[in-house]
């Protein structure tokens, strides 16, 4: 089935969609099917076999299946249009939102099920909110004929990105795993840092931000690239807490790092109603302000704990490593060509990236193995749609809160609200609407956090003068941060079961590690040109004092730049970050001169203890 599926999907992305019910009725029925054949009542009970509870649901999802292929016909879509859906029709629609919402409670854990009921119980108890929430109030029938039978709720824009864009780049994800670069991602990280000190965090830091982008799942990221990179960095001295959350916070990054971003550029370019390529130029450069402050973290620490160097000979040589992977690159460098250069549409970009994954991993392993790759091109297809089941039915979940976001006007209140609050203040807007993103997007997969979040928070803040493109990338920054933010710090946990660490003591040191993820999206509102909006010398100077600030901030947070800084020097350094930060070239002069300062200093000391060392000692 799941290969079928897949088959299914990377057919219409090549040839065409069907309409588009009937190809998200196709989608989220087939991985609704998958979910009961593989997901249990309860996550404890394994991978056993289907039981008494789940046939039942299997037998359910069928028939409802073969319901919608017919209520979606273009006849009854009419009829229903002007007679309003009949009574068959509500009952299998309530019946649809159960099962994806006992399929979501499977998949992805109770936190978006919780959300998804409570949206729902607002919109039939809207006249007994409070004055500033309430509303008219909307029956099972309206409720149930507006989410399921229109294209606002189920069948809305998450599982319509769900079932073409996300689909095809999971799939694309399982390919690249299945055939071997993973394995390559890693070792070739580990030949160019591993020399270094503080090497295997850095090849944490590099694996995982380039797995996350393609693989779309910080946690899936956490549990395979993890179970190398932490070892390594508790062998080589760094604390079990530090090495899981260095894992957990790079992994979560791999989601904001372009060229896919975990699918989430492609989602954030249909809300934008802007080409792919316009969105993956944007993330650039934050996403390199998140990577230069982990990386200088995790270079920082290894000095501050005199972190020992690897051996040569547990570092891989890179030349080889290249000559033995580097067709696994050309799949990568054909797709961003085909997006941003010949900019096609990202579903056939996405299936002729497969098909060059396949043509080049076939030629090696046919030359190398003399045979041909069988068994991964299945596992594959197999392994990249029960990938998207979680996602799916997330999408699914997120349609229900958008419709009743929609239905009853709580966005406008929302962004009413948010205004009135901070006072029409930009900062306090920012920061009220940031709050909003990490509790709703607690829990969630990345793309469902984000467009719950977007619906919500992108209008407030638009409302309060900022770019359209400035605001969806503040939404989508927070709603990843989620995963690293106690309580529900759900990769910093993952990460926390492989480093065999307390799972709230990861979970805060992965908040530290993170933490320009917290500052990096408030630049976008007050300084656009980090998304390369405004003048070429405006971005050149804006990027390079955020550089400079986001290095601060980590001698700050780590407490070494070059030397053991003491706390009235880290309180300096902080100060120095927030000042480099602002946008303002004056300002960010002063922030310059303690990193000088203590530049100097240590270099001069440095050259003190040259000049004193006997000769020869």
């Amino acid at each position: 089935m799941a290969v079928g599926l897949s088959c299914f999907h990377l057919y219409t992305a090549a040839f065409g969609v069907l309409s588009p019910l009937y190809q998200r009725a196709v989608h989220l029925i087939g991985l609704l099917l998958i979910c009961f054949f593989l997901y249990r009542l309860y996550p404890g009970q394994g991978k056993q076999n289907p039981g008494i509870f789940d046939w039942p649901l299997v037998l359910a999802t069928l028939g409802l299946g073969a319901f919608l292929f017919q209520a979606f016909a273009p006849e009854a879509v009419l009829d229903r249009g002007i007679m309003g859906p009949t009574e068959t029709e509500f009952w299998v629609g309530l019946g649809l939102i159960l099962l994806i919402l006992e399929g979501t409670r499977r998949t992805v854990g109770m936190p978006i099920v919780l959300v998804g009921v409570t949206f729902l119980a607002y919109a039939m108890l809207g006249p007994y909110m409070p004055d500033f929430l309430a509303h008219k109030g909307y029956g099972p029938e309206r409720l149930v004929s507006y989410l399921v039978w229109t294209t606002e709720g189920v069948f809305g824009i998450p599982v319509a990105v769900s079932a073409t864009f996300v689909i095809v780049f999971i799939i694309f994800g399982a390919f690249l795993d299945k055939l071997g670069a993973g394995n390559f991602f890693i070792q070739m990280a580990m030949a160019l840092t591993g020399r270094r000190r503080g090497g295997p965090a850095l090849t944490s830091v590099l694996a995982s931000g380039l797995m996350g982008s393609i693989s779309g799942s910080s946690v899936s990221n956490v549990v395979t690239t993890g179970t190398f990179t932490i070892p390594l960095m508790k062998r080589t001295g760094y604390k079990p807490v530090f090495a899981g959350a260095v894992e957990a916070v790079a992994s979560t990054g791999g989601q904001i790092m372009p060229p896919v971003m975990g699918a989430g550029a492609f989602v954030m370019a249909e809300l934008l109603g802007v080409s792919y390529a316009n969105v993956a130029l944007a993330a650039a450069i934050p996403a390199i302000l998140y990577f230069t402050s982990v990386g200088l973290m995790v270079y920082f620490e290894a000095h501050r704990s005199r972190i020992s160097v690897l051996k040569d000979e547990e570092v891989p040589d890179a030349k080889a490593i290249l000559r033995q992977g580097f067709h696994l690159l050309i799949p990568l460098a054909v797709l961003v060509y085909l997006l941003v250069i010949k900019q096609l549409s990202p579903m056939l970009a996405g299936v002729y990236a497969i098909l060059t994954l396949i043509v080049t991993a076939s030629l090696f392993i046919l030359i190398r193995e003399r045979r041909f790759p069988w068994r991964e091109i299945l596992e594959a297809l197999e392994a990249g749609v029960k990938t998207a089941v979680p996602v799916a039915l997330a999408c699914a979940t997120a349609g229900l809160v958008i419709g009743v976001v929609s239905l009853t006007g709580l966005g406008v209140r929302f962004t009413q609200m948010v205004i009135h609050l901070s006072g029409g203040v930009l900062w306090l807007g920012g920061l009220l609407t940031m709050i909003a993103c990490i509790i709703l997007g607690m829990g969630l997969p990345t793309t469902a956090a984000y467009i719950i979040t977007a619906v919500l928070g992108v209008p407030a803040l638009t409302d309060m003068g900022v770019q359209p493109i400035a605001a969806h990338m503040f939404i989508f920054y927070f709603a990843i941060i989620s995963f690293i933010t106690p309580p529900v710090a759900i990769s910093a946990y993952a990460a926390s079961g492989v480093a065999g660490t307390n799972a709230m003591k990861t979970g805060f040191q992965s908040f530290k590690l993170g933490l320009a993820g917290f500052i990096v999206p408030f630049l976008f509102l007050y300084s656009p040109s980090i998304l390369l909006q405004g003048s070429v010398v405006t971005i050149i100077v804006d990027t390079i004092t955020a550089i400079l600030g986001v290095t601060a901030l980590s001698g700050a947070l780590i407490g070494w730049f070059f030397r053991d800084l003491s706390i009235w020097l880290r309180l300096v350094f902080l100060a120095s970050a927030v000042a480099l930060i602002v946008p303002n070239p004056w300002v960010g002069l002063l922030g310059v001169l303690p990193m000088a300062a203590v530049c100097l200093l240590s270099l001069n000391n440095r050259k003190k203890e040259l000049a004193e060392t006997p000769v020869g000692s």
